[in-house]
């Protein structure tokens, strides 16, 4: 029988390294140039930001992702307290780009009592949290308050509200394009960029007027055209990279979205087992 949440988590770390080569190229041009076809293989980054990193590797949304997976496997559940001190703890001894939010949240968090962080609206605080999917009882407020270590605006917790629902219909056996449409009035911020969705063939021309950038304003959209107009989930996955920009933490949102839905079902074994921590992420979802 299948494992839902556990194939979302997969997916989730499969989508962050296929799209860590294209991480932060915002030229939809020279990505033509790399890539044809449906995107299927690992690639280092080409971004100067992401030296010594390699093919199969995270990204640091992917790596504050699997140190959430890794909390909530070693303390047998989610606790915010907990995970607060075991970020910082992987922060500090594992190498990876440092965002502001990351830098800004460290400087907060570290030494003191309270569980919020940077005032950054960034789409990343939401995609490094989803592998607390894994848990069956989470909460709105749960996912939030985890979301809120890294990230807070009101856009976030617009978007974060709205991608809980979404997900949380999936999983529980909601059509994910129905649970998108059924949750797109939840505020005025998702109802305006859902009525924004264009065609499948204008996705990449026209990513850099929909937004591209690391922001949740600009990081929605393309995750919405691409939700809405993709067949499978590895062509999502390859409409986003193309679409270029924080390719990243878009894939990530898409990937959980998707395979709330459909699993593993498009995903080649390949990808699987070929990303650096697949082994790990394994052992700790077993």
């Amino acid at each position: 029988m299948k494992n839902k949440r556990k194939d979302l988590i997969k997916v989730v770390f499969v989508a962050d390294a296929l799209s860590f080569g294209s991480h932060w190229v915002y030229s939809t041009d020279q990505l033509k140039e790399e890539y044809s076809g449906i995107i299927d293989e690992y690639r280092a980054p080409m971004a100067k930001f992401h030296q010594g990193k390699e093919a199969g590797d995270l990204s640091h949304y992917g790596e504050q992702a699997f140190a959430l997976l890794k909390s909530i496997s070693e303390h047998q559940g989610f606790y915010l307290k907990r995970f607060k001190d075991d970020w910082i703890e992987y922060l500090e001894n594992n190498e990876m780009y440092m965002d502001h939010s990351m830098k800004d949240s460290l400087e907060k968090l570290k030494g003191s009592d309270t569980l919020t962080g940077a005032d950054n609206v960034e789409l990343g605080g939401i995609a490094r949290s989803l592998p607390v999917f894994i848990e069956e009882g989470i909460s709105k407020k749960e996912f939030l308050d985890l979301v809120h270590l890294t990230h807070n605006g009101e856009i976030v917790d617009q978007t974060a509200e709205y991608i809980f629902n979404v997900i949380q219909d999936t999983l529980e056996g909601s059509d994910y394009k129905k649970a998108l449409e059924t949750h797109k009035d939840i505020n005025q911020f998702i109802k305006d960029n859902f009525e924004k969705i264009g065609s499948k063939d204008k996705i990449v021309e026209n990513a850099d007027q929909r937004g591209q950038s690391c922001s949740t304003e600009k990081g929605l959209p393309i995750v919405l055209d691409v939700l809405w107009n993709a067949d499978n989930l590895l062509e999502a996955l390859t409409l986003n990279i193309m679409s270029a920009g924080d390719t990243s933490s878009r894939s990530m949102v898409i990937a959980a979205i998707m395979s709330a839905d459909e699993g593993l079902d498009s995903i080649p074994q390949k990808l699987l087992d070929g990303f650096n921590k697949s082994q790990a992420v394994k052992e700790l979802l077993s």
